[in-house]
């Protein structure tokens, strides 16, 4: 008899407001998508939702869909923990939540993609990070296997949720090549031009924020490169940039230099990379560091930091600064543009890194995985 499981799907609903999935969402999207792809799966799947007016972001015909008509609040999670609601609606051998932490009836059936130990490591506690500490270990604990990303992460977790080394398994996110590929730079400055009204060569980062993500770095380090008459602008995609910084860097907004755009749709972001001279992604922690390879495929050239993922992510094709190093910073910038030696080399090796990272291989570890626990 064939086994059965289920896939939370709770991450890649678009739920009211929502114009886009955030980065969890995003990865359950795509390896959903590519669990699809693989013929003959040696097990039922059904993707499970919880929502009233949401709409899942994938087309699941090929998975068997069930839905549960209650919004995903903290004051509904006690059914799921108390009740065999998924046993009943859903019924299956194994249970796999891919979003870090779920109420769940049954955890000994069930695996869990942990995707880093941020929360311990390198604590926010506006995202909610002491709901993380006191809830994710439990589960971590308690669950049959636990998936995870990158082999930082993994260290991480055996580390700060005190679970066996065995029980965690490494497999690598992947890169959608139909959205991020290369193309000619100066068709996609031209549209660029034309779109979004850039008309000098650029910088680009993505993922901004504050805290970890060190952007406000990256901005500095502009500022102090800018000194030195470099004719790049810097372009950043940011939804919600801080009051603070937008005062700190006002000249620099003011006449141009810095360009801030918010939320792009694929197409656009894609021309950002493809037209950008250099990327820059100062990370002070990631799980994975999904816009490292993402820029990487379009070829164009990262510049990150050793810390966390994102060494397993650059591999030997990043540039990597120390994520406080401001005039660090500043000379690569400076350096680029005058014109670095060896850049074509550096697209080259960019493209190859990234062409290593596939969504089809991360499906094919996971349904490996799957098998494992089945």
């Amino acid at each position: 008899m064939r086994k059965k499981m289920v896939i939370d799907a709770n991450s890649m609903v678009y739920r009211t407001g929502m114009t886009h999935l955030p980065g969890i969402g995003r990865t359950t999207f795509e390896l959903v998508k590519a669990l699809q792809r693989i013929d003959k799966l040696p097990f039922d799947v059904t993707i499970f939702t919880q929502t009233i007016r949401g709409k899942l972001a994938v087309d699941s015909s090929s998975f068997k869909q069930v839905n549960l008509p209650v919004p995903p609040l903290k004051q509904f999670e006690w059914m799921l923990k108390k009740l065999p609601l998924l046993d009943i609606l859903a019924p299956h051998d194994l249970l796999h939540i891919p979003h870090n932490y779920a109420a769940v009836f049954n955890p000994a059936k069930t695996v869990v993609t942990i995707h880093d130990a941020l929360y311990f490591s390198c604590p926010e506690n506006f995202l909610g990070h002491e709901f993380a500490r006191e809830h994710y270990p439990p589960l971590a604990r308690a669950c049959r296997a636990i998936i995870t990303c990158s082999e930082s992460s993994k260290e991480d977790i055996v580390t700060y949720m005190d679970v066996p080394a065995e029980k965690v398994t490494v497999a690598p996110w992947g890169v959608n090549s139909s959205i991020f590929y290369p193309c000619d730079s100066a068709q996609a400055f031209g549209t660029l031009a034309r779109e979004a009204n850039i008309n000098r060569p650029f910088f680009v980062s993505v993922s901004c924020d504050r805290g970890r993500k060190n952007t406000i770095t990256v901005m500095r380090a502009f500022k102090h490169a800018l000194k030195r008459n470099i004719a790049h602008d810097l372009v950043l995609v940011w939804g919600n940039p801080p009051e603070e910084y937008l005062k700190e860097l006002a000249p620099e907004i003011e006449a141009g230099r810095i360009r801030i755009v918010s939320h792009v749709d694929d197409r656009i972001l894609r021309l950002l990379y493809c037209a950008a001279t250099l990327s820059w992604f100062p990370s002070k922690y990631e799980g994975f560091g999904l816009p490292v390879l993402e820029s990487m495929a379009c070829g164009t050239p990262v510049v990150t930091c050793r810390n966390s993922s994102l060494t397993e992510a650059g591999g030997n094709a990043a540039l990597y600064v120390d994520p406080d190093d401001v005039p660090g910073m500043a000379d690569l910038m400076i350096e680029f543009d005058k014109g670095r030696n060896g850049y074509e080399k550096l697209v080259d090796e960019s493209l190859k890194h990234a062409s290593h990272f596939t969504w089809d291989r991360t499906a094919e570890m996971y349904a490996a995985f799957y098998r494992a626990n089945l």
